[in-house]
C-alpha cells in the first residue's frame, strides 16, 4: 500500500478543502510535514485512520456516543464559527498479485444536531467498488487494512513512548507484545471458545435427563401392563356378554314357547276377568229389575196400548164429567145473584126457569161424549192411575230398549270373558315358568354387571391410553433434548478439539514470530542503538515473552535495565520489526518521532531509520525535532515537504509547500503528481500484497 493523496476539508485547524500530494519514489521514500505544535501534524496523523478505519480508528471500545463526540470535537472551527460538514479523502495504491489498483476513500460527516451522519465511499481505478453491497466496504477496508495492523504501522511519540513504559514494567511489555505480535487475537479465540466450551458443558445433564427418560419408560411400561391386563379382561367380559346374551336368547324363546307371553299376562287377564264378572253380574242384575218392574208389560204390547187408551179416555171423560158438574154449580150460584139478575132485563119469576134451561142444555152437550162406563177411573186413584200409565208407557217405549242395551253389553261382557278366560286357560302355570324366568332374571342381572364393568373397563383404557400418549410425548421431548444434548456434547467436542489446535496454533505462531522478531528486532536496534559495538544481540525468551539483550562479552541485560532514551530506541526498534514481520506492506507514519532521544540515536534514527522503515514514510516533525542538520542528512529522500502554519487571524491552518528552512514545490499543493512509474512501483520491496 501506498498513499497518493490525503484531501482534509474542515477537518480540525484545517478549513476548506487541503489536498496533500503524497507520491513517493522508492529513491524518495519520505513525506516531511514540518510544524509547530498545534498546527495540525496530529490532526492530519489521526485524519488518516478516521478515513481508513472510521469508529474504529478509536478503540474497538469507543461508543457510537463517544465516537459522535470526537467527531463534532474535529469539526473545524475558526473566528467563533463551527463547520457542520467534514470530508477526508484518502488516496492509495494497493498491489496485489503483481497488479496496482488505485484506491479513493472518502468519508464525510455532517452534524446534525443529535447525531452525526456519516457517509463512506470507496471508489477502485476510478469506479465505485460494483462487487460488494454499501453495507460491506467497512469491512473490506478492514480486510484490506486492519485496524489492529495499521498500529504498527501509524505511531507517534506517544505511541513510542507507551510501548518503552511497558519495556521498563515487564509484565506491562508482556501484552503489549502480544498484542502487537498479533497473538492476542488468537488469545481472544481461546478465550471465546473456553466461554463457548463452559456455556455449552452448563447446558449439558445427561445423567439427570437419562435417569428422567428412564423413569418415563418404566411408567410406560407399567401403564402398557395394566393396559393389556384391562384389554384381557374387557375381551373376557365382553365374550362372558355376548354368551350371556346368547343364553336369554334362548331362554327367552324356550319360555315363548312355553306359553311364556301368556303368563307374562296372567295377572292382567286375571284382573280383567274379575273386572267381566262383576261387570256381569250388574247387567244381570240391571235385568232382573226390568223383569222385576214393567218387562212384564213389554210381553203384551196391545194390552199395554188398550190400557193405555183407556186411562187417557176415562181421564178424559173425568175431567168433562167434572166440569159438568161445575157448570150446573156455577149456574146455581148464578141463579140467586140479585145483581145479575137486576142488570138484566128479565122478569123475577123466569130466572129459575132460565138457570135450569141453561143446566139441561149444558148437561147434555157434555153427556154425549162420555163413555157409557167408566171403570179405571173410578177404581184407582189418580196417583195410581198415573203409575199404571207410566208402567204402561214405558213398557211400551223404553223397557224395550234398555233391556236390549243390557242384553247386548251383557253378551259383549260375557263373549270377552270367555276369551279371557280362554287365554288364561291357555296360560302355563307358574311353576313351570319360574325356573326359566328365574334363570332369565339372573343373566339379565350379570349381564347388567357384565355391561357396567366393560364400561368401566373401556373407561380406564381411554385414561390408559391418554396417560401413555402423553407419557409417550414427554420422554420424546426429553430424547430429542438428550439428542440435542449430544450434539451439544459433539460441539462441546469439537470446541475442545479446535481449542487444542488454536493452542497449538498459538505456541506455534508465537514461537516462529517471536524467532522472527529475534532476528529482525536484533537488525534494527543495533542499527539504532548507539551502543551497537556492545551489543551482539537480542534475546527473547518464548517461554516468559521477556526480552534481553546479549552484550557481546556474553552477558544478557534485562530490557528494563535500557535508560529512557534506549528504551525509546529500543520501541521505535520494536514496532520497526513487528511491521516487518507482519508482512502487511503499508507506508509508516510517524509522528514526533524524537523525543527525549540523545544527538547521536537521533541521528540514528534519521540515517538508518525513516528512509528505510518502509518503502514509503510520512514524517511529521517540529522544527526541534527534525533539525538543519538532520532535514539536510534527509534531503535527499524528502519526495515531498508541507510546511504547516497556524495562521491566527484566520484561526486555521495555513499549508506551504517545503519545510522550516526550505521551499518546496508548488505543484504539492495544486495536486500535480510526482510522475511514478506504477509498473517500476508494484516492484518495491514490500509494496506488493502478496
Amino acid at each position: 500500500m501506498k498513499l497518493t493523496r490525503v484531501t482534509i476539508t474542515d477537518y480540525g485547524p484545517y478549513g476548506g478543502e487541503n489536498p496533500f500530494n503524497l507520491q513517493t519514489t522508492d529513491d524518495q521514500p519520505i513525506v516531511l510535514f514540518g510544524g509547530k505544535n498545534g498546527t495540525g501534524k496530529t490532526s492530519f496523523f489521526t485524519a488518516v485512520q478516521l478515513c481508513l478505519h472510521g469508529q474504529s480508528a478509536f478503540g474497538s471500545r469507543t461508543s457510537r456516543s463517544e465516537y459522535e463526540d470526537h467527531l463534532r470535537d474535529y469539526l473545524h472551527e475558526s473566528n467563533g464559527h463551527q463547520a457542520t460538514e467534514a470530508t477526508i479523502t484518502v488516496e492509495f495504491e494497493y498491489g496485489s498479485f503483481g497488479s496496482t489498483d488505485h484506491y479513493t476513500v472518502t468519508r464525510n460527516w455532517r452534524d446534525r444536531g443529535k447525531s452525526i451522519v456519516e457517509d463512506l465511499t470507496i471508489k477502485r481505478n476510478g469506479s465505485q467498488l460494483s462487487d460488494l453491497e454499501k453495507d460491506q466496504w467497512e469491512d473490506f477496508l478492514k480486510e484490506l487494512i486492519p485496524p489492529g495492523m495499521s498500529e504498527l504501522f501509524f505511531f507517534d511519540g506517544e505511541k513510542i513512548q507507551q510501548l518503552a513504559t511497558a519495556i521498563e514494567n515487564g509484565d506491562d511489555f508482556q501484552d503489549s507484545l502480544h498484542s502487537l505480535l498479533g497473538l492476542d487475537l488468537v488469545d481472544r479465540l481461546d478465550t471465546d471458545l473456553q466461554i463457548y466450551l463452559t456455556n455449552k458443558l452448563d447446558e449439558s445433564g445427561h445423567e439427570d435427563l437419562a435417569a428422567e427418560i428412564e423413569e418415563l419408560e418404566q411408567e410406560i411400561e407399567e401403564y402398557q401392563d395394566e393396559q393389556t391386563q384391562v384389554e384381557d379382561r374387557l375381551a373376557d367380559k365382553t365374550a362372558r356378554l355376548e354368551e350371556i346374551e346368547t343364553e336369554i336368547e334362548q331362554l327367552e324363546r324356550k319360555l315363548s314357547q312355553e306359553g311364556g307371553g301368556f303368563a307374562a299376562k296372567r295377572d292382567e287377564h286375571q284382573e280383567r276377568r274379575a273386572e267381566l264378572n262383576a261387570m256381569i253380574e250388574s247387567l244381570e242384575e240391571d235385568i232382573r229389575d226390568l223383569v222385576r218392574g214393567s218387562y212384564p208389560f213389554a210381553l203384551a204390547p196391545d194390552l199395554c196400548t188398550e190400557v193405555v187408551d183407556r186411562l187417557e179416555m176415562e181421564s178424559k171423560a173425568t175431567a168433562e164429567i167434572t166440569a159438568q158438574n161445575r157448570v150446573v154449580t156455577e149456574l146455581d150460584e148464578l141463579a140467586v145473584k140479585d145483581a145479575i139478575w137486576d142488570d138484566l132485563d128479565v122478569p123475577a119469576d123466569k130466572s129459575g126457569d132460565i138457570i135450569r134451561t141453561l143446566q139441561s142444555e149444558l148437561f147434555d152437550r157434555l153427556a154425549d161424549d162420555l163413555p157409557d162406563e167408566i171403570h179405571l177411573a173410578r177404581e184407582f186413584s189418580e196417583r195410581q192411575r198415573q203409575e199404571m200409565y207410566t208402567i204402561a208407557d214405558r213398557s211400551l217405549s223404553e223397557v224395550p230398549d234398555e233391556l236390549r242395551e243390557i242384553t247386548d253389553e251383557l253378551e259383549r261382557a260375557t263373549r270377552e270373558r270367555q276369551e279371557i278366560e280362554d287365554k288364561l286357560s291357555r296360560a302355563p302355570e307358574q311353576s313351570v315358568l319360574s325356573p326359566l324366568i328365574k334363570e332369565i332374571n339372573e343373566l339379565n342381572e350379570e349381564r347388567g354387571e357384565l355391561k357396567t364393568e366393560i364400561e368401566q373397563h373401556r373407561e380406564r383404557l381411554e385414561e390408559l391410553e391418554n396417560y401413555i400418549g402423553r407419557m409417550k410425548q414427554e420422554r420424546e421431548n426429553k430424547i430429542d433434548r438428550y439428542e440435542d444434548l449430544d450434539d451439544v456434547s459433539d460441539r462441546a467436542d469439537l470446541a475442545q478439539d479446535v481449542r487444542s489446535v488454536v493452542q497449538d496454533y498459538q505456541d506455534k505462531l508465537a514461537q516462529r514470530k517471536l524467532e522472527r522478531l529475534e532476528s529482525v528486532l536484533t537488525d534494527y536496534y543495533l542499527a539504532l542503538s548507539n551502543k551497537s559495538a556492545f551489543y551482539d544481540r537480542v534475546n527473547i525468551d518464548p517461554d516468559e515473552i521477556t526480552i534481553r539483550i546479549k552484550t557481546v562479552g556474553g552477558e544478557f541485560k534485562n530490557q528494563s535495565q535500557l535508560s529512557a532514551g534506549e528504551r525509546q530506541i529500543f520501541a521505535t526498534a520494536m514496532l520497526w520489526a513487528l511491521a516487518d514481520i507482519s508482512d502487511r506492506p503499508l507506508p509508516f507514519m510517524i509522528d514526533t518521532p524524537l523525543g527525549r532521544l540523545d544527538q547521536e540515536h537521533r541521528e540514528n534514527l534519521v540515517r538508518n531509520f525513516f528512509p528505510d522503515a518502509s518503502h514509503q514514510v510520512l514524517l511529521f516533525s517540529t522544527n526541534t525535532e527534525i533539525t538543519q542538520e538532520y532535514y539536510d542528512i534527509l534531503e535527499e529522500d524528502i519526495a515531498a515537504e508541507y510546511h504547516l502554519i497556524y495562521d491566527e487571524k484566520m484561526g486555521q491552518t495555513h499549508v506551504e509547500p517545503g519545510y522550516f528552512w526550505s521551499d518546496g514545490s508548488d505543484d504539492m499543493l495544486h495536486g500535480n503528481d510526482i510522475e511514478i512509474d506504477t509498473d517500476h512501483q508494484v516492484q518495491l520491496e514490500g509494496f506488493n500484497n502478496e
